[in-house]
């Protein structure tokens, strides 16, 4: 699968960062990222765990999210394709 800018928009929206200009976007989403940069590696399996919670509630909004988050790893590299794959196991459990 291919991941273009569509796929990016809905999972941007899907976590609430499209309904806003594109600079604001970039600014909130940078802010989100922010929260996460200092975290342990245990405390992101915490927060995975519980995003997991709430995505699985709509099972055709998660198999969408899925398929998205999936996608990425199309331009991902190394230790970022890795790290990726094990978020993805971690929400496909």
């Amino acid at each position: 699968m291919n991941i273009d800018n569509k796929m990016i928009m809905d999972l941007a929206e899907q976590i609430g960062l499209s309904s806003q200009s594109d600079d604001a976007s970039i600014k909130n989403a940078e802010k989100k990222a922010a929260q996460y940069m200092n975290k342990s590696d245990e405390e992101l399996v915490h927060e995975i765990l519980k995003l997991k919670e709430s995505m699985k509630r709509d099972k055709t909004a998660f198999e969408k999210q899925m398929a998205t988050i999936k996608a990425l790893g199309s331009i991902m590299k190394g230790e970022q394709k890795a790290r990726l794959q094990k978020i993805i196991e971690l929400l496909d459990s």
